[in-house]
């Protein structure tokens, strides 16, 4: 036995005797002082070209260079913020000819090339987010994308136990017979971009969120090509623009087949299979969830897509918006999910339009409300307003259904 291999096998040794750690998802992760280096990178090692393009650009344009490029977002760069324009984001564009990117695009975070690429990848996996835009000496050098940690991940040697215990259980799946409509509307309120389709209970394909948006157009794709949308294009079958070659794994197959199958078909999810079931998806999110990263108000599900630039109005909307889930999920434990996301619109030179979407999912209930105003501020505490009164329609603290259960007496049949 050589030098090197002993030294090997002693380092094995050593890190075999250590106790493995679990993540939220159950599975084993390296302890900090035993990464293999990535907790120690920076966001500069990962920088990619990026796509910008102005506000005043059309979403038809947009469209065709995502198309052309094979991307999947674009940056709006602006004096005092950025803002990202994705495909889920694009569905919201009724008249891709007419309509701009400014009406359709969201303000997202900075980052700069000295942050930790952990810090990068906890706010794509809290926002939802594929990338987010680099800066370096105040100007946008590139992006850092989900793919790109995923990669470096692969590389490393982190990619360690089953995708079943990764995934997203149970998701959301169309029927044969439902239309693009319904796909679109689903993926604007859970901001996902891809639905299996099922047929006779077994999938039969896929829909995703560029697969829609290309619909827009007519069959041209050039940049320069004003493109249309194709009239009564939502009543159309969501089959009828599904991928039925799909990525598919099963639910005991290594994290690093299932990483290996999404790169050779070029997709960003793979549906999980039990027994021809599906039972779970996967997508670059999910990967993220092996790395050390801590998300914020653990234990409350609440979010917001759009939060500004300027730290103290972000805490404040932030804090605001967390309080009101928690006192939601108090009157509701079984609430699933709280989600703000903020556009902004540009009136003039100082002054700024707010548009927010709440949207909130329990088990058995499903609300939305919409607010509009130039304070954040005091939109979000008439989210409050609204969030309170949804808490007390749909009250059910477990105290609460016991002193309901006393209250059905039987009448006294004696009187």
């Amino acid at each position: 036995m050589d030098l090197e291999n002993s030294k090997y096998e002693e380092e094995v040794s050593s890190i075999a005797a250590i106790p493995r750690l679990l993540n939220s998802s159950g599975c084993s992760i390296v302890p900090s002082f035993l990464s293999v280096g990535i907790d120690s990178l920076s966001v500069s090692d990962f920088v990619e070209p990026a796509t910008t393009v102005p506000p005043s650009e059309l979403v038809s344009h947009l469209i065709g260079t995502l198309r052309k490029s094979k991307g999947y977002e674009a940056f709006v760069d602006e004096n005092e913020r950025t803002s990202i324009i994705t495909f889920r984001d694009l569905l919201d564009a009724d008249d891709v000819v007419t309509t701009k990117v400014s009406t359709v695009m969201l303000a997202v975070p900075r980052l700069n090339y000295g942050d930790s690429i952990l810090y990068a990848a906890r706010l794509m996996y809290e926002n939802k987010l594929r990338a987010l835009p680099v800066f370096k000496n105040g100007k946008l050098e590139g992006k850092v994308t989900s793919l790109a940690i995923i990669k470096r991940m692969q590389e490393e040697g982190m990619l360690n136990g089953s995708i079943g215990k990764i995934m997203t259980p149970d998701p959301i799946c169309l029927q044969n017979s439902d239309g693009i409509s319904k796909a679109r509307s689903l993926m604007m309120r859970r901001r996902i971009d891809q639905l299996p389709i099922l047929k006779d209970a077994k999938l039969s394909g896929v829909i995703t969120s560029d697969a829609i948006v290309f619909s827009y157009l007519t069959q041209s794709s050039d940049r320069d090509s004003k493109g249309g949308s194709e009239e009564g294009r939502f009543d159309n079958p969501a089959y009828s623009i599904a991928s039925v070659e799909t990525t598919v794994n099963d639910a005991k197959d290594p994290l690093s087949k299932v990483v290996q199958n999404m790169l050779h078909l070029s997709t960003n999810y793979s549906v999980i299979l039990e027994n021809g079931i599906v039972s779970g998806i996967a997508t670059f999110r999910d990967f993220l969830k092996l790395l050390p990263i801590q998300e914020t108000n653990a234990g409350i599900p609440a979010s917001i897509v759009g939060l500004p630039e300027n730290p103290m109005e972000a805490e404040i909307v932030t804090s605001k918006f967390t309080a009101s889930v928690r006192m939601l999920q108090m009157m509701d434990p079984t609430l699933t999910e709280a989600r703000a996301i903020i556009k902004n619109k540009q009136v003039n030179s100082s002054t700024m339009l707010h548009q927010v979407q709440v949207f909130i999912d329990a088990l058995e209930w499903h609300e939305n409300y919409e607010a509009s105003g130039y304070d954040l501020s005091n939109i979000f505490a008439e989210i409050d307003a609204w969030v309170k009164r949804m808490a007390g329609k749909h009250d059910r603290k477990p105290d609460r259904e016991k002193k309901r259960d006393k209250t059905i007496r039987k009448p006294d049949l004696s009187e």
